[in-house]
Order: structure tokens, then sequence, then C-alpha cells
């Protein structure tokens, strides 16, 4: 009897579940979400209607509401025909994201789109250059910016990546700031500059004009010979020891750094010969400091940062991981160690339109005068058998064109600032993330600006006229 109403109870549940699968089959597959066909990136132009089709589809034959959120003031999203639409002021200049959603009632898609608007079609035909460029040059690379700056003083920018590794971090922006590494030393040359118009100081001045020291030769170095690496003084930066001597997140002194010149001795009598001597810009941070009675960064920012109105440049003295620069775009060894090890040899942290706009009004006479500018293009290293180098500033020959400027390279930050005087153009480029073919990249963008932001015939010179010339720095390597 209890055998049978088991049996009975078992049959029961067997047609139970036999109807509910047969049920559950008669509604057919679960839907499938909405197509959403929208590239990652959306470009417009100030004061030029913008019109973007937003293409979706669905798989089930339902129907696609499309919706987006984070939309600026002067952009519409017109629902029915699925169009975004509308003309972006000069105000709108910059990039943001917003998110795309389509749904079809049982399933959504969402994608986030970066808007950028673009101050000219030329700005945002280099943003294509740049990023064709790195897909097929430095594939795989984090980010980069690029900023140029024409004759007339036109600014022209792009940028792409994230300010740190992963896809949580930022997009890089505009006002990002890079460590710039040896591009400060043009800077610090542009304040010595700035001192000897004012009759403060004379290029052909003794160190011992400015400073008492025990550095030998002193009395026989001249401000010149720092700038242009033939003073003979050791180079801190680039000897292992120094490393070694005190933890990486030490602050040095300027007479710690100098000390160790004193230590180390000469490597050569002054103007007989050219070593790259970062210890030679320290000395230099030290004589702005003796002559302006300015701490170094105040010196800077009264000096150089603020007459050339450089909102995004600052000289770093302070920073760590507890006390971070303001919107710089960071890697792995962005605080690896403290700056103050640089000093006014490669402190500094800018934006690539700083970068920039410093080289193109400090090479091309707007800050100082011509006569003084102008030396900073002498080649004092070659004339002494070294490196192509004049004043704080590296000399060059690339695909014929002469141009001159510096790199920077330290804590996986590569930069290069390039001034063409034939063309009066500037161009800054900055990554956070090193890569094998960053030369040939630079080399990519410097002829394609040359062609596209000049309008002067550049004349092509043949390379061997420059032998000997580097891109290469070696500040931070250890």
């Amino acid at each position: 009897m209890n055998m049978s109403l088991n049996r009975g109870l078992f049959g029961v549940i067997v047609l139970s579940l036999l109807w509910s699968g047969c049920k559950s089959n008669a509604t057919g597959p679960e839907p499938l979400p909405p197509v959403l066909n929208v590239g990652f990136f959306f470009g417009a132009i100030s004061g030029v209607e913008f019109a973007e089709q937003i293409e979706v589809s669905d798989p089930n034959g339902l129907n696609v509401t499309v919706s987006i959120d984070g939309l600026p003031q002067w952009l519409t999203f017109f629902t029915d025909q699925k169009i975004l639409q509308g003309i972006p002021s000069v105000d709108d200049i910059g990039i943001i994201t917003i998110v795309v959603t389509a749904d079809n009632g049982s399933k959504s898609v969402s994608k986030d789109v970066i808007l950028r608007v673009f101050a000219t079609q030329s700005e945002l035909a280099l943003q294509e250059k740049v990023e064709s460029a790195m897909g097929t040059i430095t594939t795989g690379m984090n980010g980069v910016s690029v900023a140029v700056v024409d004759a007339n003083g036109n600014i022209y920018r792009a940028y792409t990546g994230r300010m740190g590794s992963g896809l949580t971090h930022p997009h890089i922006a505009a006002h990002s700031k890079y460590r710039i590494a040896s591009a400060t030393k043009p800077m610090t040359t542009a304040v010595i500059l700035r001192l000897v118009e004012d009759g403060q100081l004379n290029l052909n001045d003794m160190v011992t004009d400015h400073i008492q020291t025990q550095l030998a030769n002193a009395n026989a170095i001249t401000i010149r010979q720092l700038l242009t690496h033939t003073s003979g003084v050791y180079d801190h930066l680039n000897t292992s020891s120094f490393w070694s001597a005190k933890p990486l997140g030490s602050v040095w002194s300027f007479n710690e750094i100098i000390q160790l010149a004193i230590v180390r001795g000469p490597l050569f009598n002054p103007g007989s010969s050219y070593a790259y001597s970062n210890t030679g810009f320290v000395i230099l941070g030290a004589i702005i400091e003796k002559i302006t009675g300015l701490a170094i960064q105040d010196a800077y920012k009264q000096l150089l940062f603020d007459p050339l109105e450089l909102e995004d440049t600052i000289y770093d003295n302070f920073s760590n991981l507890g006390n971070p620069v303001p919107n710089l775009v960071f890697n792995t060894r962005s605080y690896e160690y403290h700056l103050t090890s640089a000093g006014p040899s490669g402190a500094i942290a800018a934006s690539a339109s700083d970068v920039a706009m410093f080289g193109w009004k400090v090479y091309g006479g707007r800050f100082v005068n011509s006569t003084l500018s102008n030396q900073m293009s002498v080649n004092y290293g070659s004339s002494v058998g070294g490196q192509n180098y004049g004043l704080g500033t590296r000399i060059w020959t690339v695909a014929g064109i002469r141009h001159h400027g510096h790199t920077g390279n330290l804590m996986n930050y590569r930069n290069i600032l390039m001034y063409v005087p034939e063309a009066d153009i500037a161009i800054a480029m900055h990554t956070h993330d090193p890569h094998s073919n960053w030369n040939t990249l630079i080399d990519q963008i410097l002829i394609y600006a040359v062609n596209n932001f000049s309008t002067n015939s550049v004349k092509r010179l043949p390379d061997y006229m420059y032998e000997g010339e580097t891109r290469e720095e070696l500040i931070g390597t250890y």
C-alpha cells in the first residue's frame, strides 16, 4: 500500500517536471542583448556643427531604445532618430566621457565613449596622426601627449591614453603633467639668461664670482661652461654610487650634491672637453638662489613660469607618495626617488602645452633678447669634441630638418622639446610608458609638424652635417 502510494507520488513529480520543461521550451530561448555599433571616440570641432548617428540592431527583432548619460550642454540627443547633434564653442574644448546605453526591454548594453572638442580641424588631424603613428610604431604604449605651437603662437594638442597603467585611471587630458626630466635644463638656462639680461650676472662670470665653494677649478669655471657641459664637473646622477649613498626617497640639498663633486674632483680642465654633468646644473641652481635671494622653486615661478604664463608647470622639490604632484600622469616609478636629487637638472613637471609654448617663446627670442636666445643653439659641445650641445640645449638634424631643444629620461618618463628655427614652430612630446621605438615616433611627428604647421619652406639639410648627435638621455637610468 505504502509502496504504491510512493510510486504514484513519484509519477506525479516526474510528470510535473516534464510539463515544466515543456512549458519553458515553449517560451523560446532567452533574448540576446542588442548590438551597439559605436566607436570609443567622437571628435568635434569648436564652432562646427557636430552630428553622429548611433547605430543599433537587435538579433531578436525587438525595438531598441538608446539613452546617453553625461552629455555636455552644447550637445543634444534626438532619441527617435538616434542622432547626437550640436555646435561646441571655444569654452567646450577638452575631453569628457559619455555613456551610451542600448536597451531592448529584456537586455541592455552600455559603452563608454570619449568625446573631445578640438580647437581646429588641424588639431583633430594631429590627433589622428599621433594615434595612427602610435598604432604602427609604438604599439601597446599606454599614453602620450603632444603639443605643437606654430609661428603665430597657435597651439595644437594631441593626447591619448590613461593617467596610469590600468583602465580604471582617468584619461590623459590637455593639462596633464609629466616629469620632464632633462627638458628642465633649457628652463634653468632661461632663468640664467633672464639674470644675464637683467645685468645680474655674465655668462663669462666664474662660479666663485657668485658662491663660495671648495669645488676644484671653481675660480676657472664659467657660467657658460656649466650650461654647455664643458666645465669638467663630475656628474652625480649617472654614477651608481650616488644612488647607494642615501635611501632613494631621501631629500638632497644643493650643498650635499656639490660636495660629491668636490670629493670626486674634476674630469678635465674647464673648457677643454665635454662631459654631460647634471651636477653642473645643480651648481647653477645654487647661483640662482644666491643672486635672487629666493628659494629655487620661487625663483623659477617668479622669473620664468609666471612671465611665460606656464600654468601647468611646477618645480618639484616636495613630492612623494603622500604628497603627490597635482595632475601628474603616473607610472610605477613616479615617486621612486625624491626630485631634489635632480634639482635644476631635471625636477620640473609640466604639461606638453606648457613645454611647447616655453620652447616657442624662449628659443624664438620672445623671453630674452634674440642675441641671448640665439646663443642657446651655438654648438659649444662639438667645438671641444663632444656632442652637439649649446646652452642647456641639444642640437639635431633629423630627416634633414635642423632643430634644437632637449630630451628627458627619468623614472620611465620620456620627453622631448624640439624647436625648428626656419619654421618658428615648437613641438613637445611626453610619455610615462617607455617604448623601444619612441625616437622613431618622435621623428614621424617632427616631420608631420614641419609639413603641416609651417608656413615657411624648411630647407632640408644632409644628415651628415651634424655627426655625433643623440636623442638619448642618461638621467634616471639607475
